[in-house]
């Protein structure tokens, strides 16, 4: 069986019509929550300064979102990619190990633009990339997370080129060869992380994917094998005997990775390993009334995986503290919140907030069962000057899973805070209003194009 061959057969099966409620739910959430944050990282430097380069702005008729501006729709891709991701603000799955929707809705929207979809054929373009993406990494996961890859990319680039060939309505022949073709289209590494470039590589995945949908359609090849060969995807990116491939097809569909293990909505805008560690900071603060300047020190202990991309005990900028969870603790402490300004211009630097940093050890806890989902169990203590000590254990942030779904207002909230960093407060009533109920749309490109200034 020739993975690409099996994966476009399913890829092509997947129908609106068919799709469970509960999935048609869950895309929605993740179509609504990828715009807002795509709205406010539309303002980022990342972002903007892609404009800058010759030919990202010449006339197209694809938008680029929080923007007058319409370009080629791989260039809409690529900016509107790279902004999804700008503030560390989006979506996440536990079997990626990183952001699905980041790439897939800024390509999806871009080629909409160009093809008559309606919110309905969005839906279920959306959930055939989703499923690509993390089908594709239940095979090659955790090693390929631990390697040092960035699996938003490296496996996102799948996902989007499922979900571009299935907007485009491609037979599954070509949609086979833009899997194949995407092999080669992959990269991405965490060396880069808490700089501009990790939402660069989003921004390139979201159009590589379309690229190669592009492609296959107009004839290009790509070997049906690009996967499972000795110099295929499997061996070079992970190794031989690190990867699983009967895993991508294993009880597929009974349900869909979107129903569970479902979305994680973040609710703080930096990386989502932070994110156990400060709703812990958040529940002792409120708890135990803990003041920044009682503080003696502070010891967190947390999953290994995790640790070694956010064990950043004095974060140089911005980007950086997104990735610091010595920063993210103090500053749940200190503010009692986390919000996007904590990371905007010098607010990393605060003389208090560095202070409480410094206080703040981390250390991976011992004997950690790595593949049995605690991935997200935390273990905090603050240790005040008076000698008492407060602990909390979070087993995971909120909204991480299905069982305890991100509360509706606190979606709503979170997309119009980020959509009116782009858009007026009536545009973003309208947008939020038509995302809710996108099934209903007749034709994305109407609705894309509320989404400018």
């Amino acid at each position: 069986m020739e993975i690409t061959t099996e994966l476009a057969r399913r890829i092509g099966a997947i129908r609106y019509e068919d799709l469970p409620a509960q999935l048609v739910a869950n895309a929605k959430i993740a179509i609504l929550d990828t715009v807002g944050v795509t709205l406010a990282g539309s303002r980022e430097d990342c972002a903007t300064l892609l404009m800058r380069v010759p030919g990202m702005t010449d006339p197209g008729p694809s938008l680029v979102f929080g923007h007058r501006l319409r370009t080629s729709a791989l260039n809409a891709a690529l900016v509107n990619g790279t902004a999804a991701h700008a503030l560390d603000f989006d979506d996440v799955n536990i079997a990626l190990g990183g952001h699905p929707s980041a790439p897939l809705v800024p390509a999806l929207f871009a080629l909409a633009d160009t093809v008559d979809a309606s919110g309905k054929d969005l839906i279920a373009a959306f959930v055939a990339g989703f499923e690509t993406t993390t089908r594709v990494a239940r095979s090659v996961n955790y090693h390929h997370y631990e390697k040092g890859w960035h699996p938003t990319v490296t496996l996102g680039v799948f996902g989007v080129a499922a979900a571009c060939a299935h907007l485009l309505k491609l037979p599954e022949e070509q949609t086979a060869k833009a899997l194949a073709m995407a092999v080669s289209l992959a990269s991405g590494v965490k060396a880069n992380f808490g700089t501009m470039t990790k939402p660069l590589h989003v921004g390139h995945c979201a159009r590589s994917g379309l690229f190669a949908a592009f492609l296959t359609r107009e004839g290009y090849t790509a070997n049906p094998l690009a996967f499972e060969h000795k110099q295929g995807y499997f061996n070079v990116f992970n190794g031989a005997g690190n990867f699983v491939p009967e895993r991508i097809f294993e009880e597929w569909g009974r349900p869909y990775d979107l129903e569970r293990p479902g979305l994680g909505i973040k609710l703080y805008p930096c990386c989502g390993s932070t994110h156990g560690p400060i709703d812990a900071a958040l529940t002792l603060a409120a708890k135990y009334d803990i003041k920044p300047d009682d503080v003696e020190r502070i010891d967190l202990a947390i999953h290994a995986r995790r640790l070694v991309h956010v064990n950043r005990p004095d974060p140089q900028s911005g980007l950086d503290a997104k990735f610091s969870v010595q920063y993210c603790i103090a500053r749940a402490l200190t503010d009692r919140k986390v919000v996007v300004d904590h990371f905007e211009g010098d607010s990393y630097s605060d003389p208090a907030v560095r202070a409480l940093t410094q206080k703040v050890r981390a250390e991976s806890y011992t004997n950690p069962a790595p593949d049995v989902g605690d991935h997200y169990r935390v273990e905090l203590a603050v240790t005040l000057r008076s000698g008492a000590k407060h602990s909390h254990t979070q087993m995971r942030p909120c909204g991480r899973m299905p069982e305890d779904p991100t509360p509706p207002e606190r979606l709503a909230a979170k997309f119009e805070s980020c959509a009116g960093r782009a858009l007026d407060g009536a545009k973003v009533s309208r947008v939020l209003a038509a995302l809710r109920e996108l099934e209903s749309v007749p034709r994305v490109r109407d609705l894309a194009a509320t989404l400018q200034t």
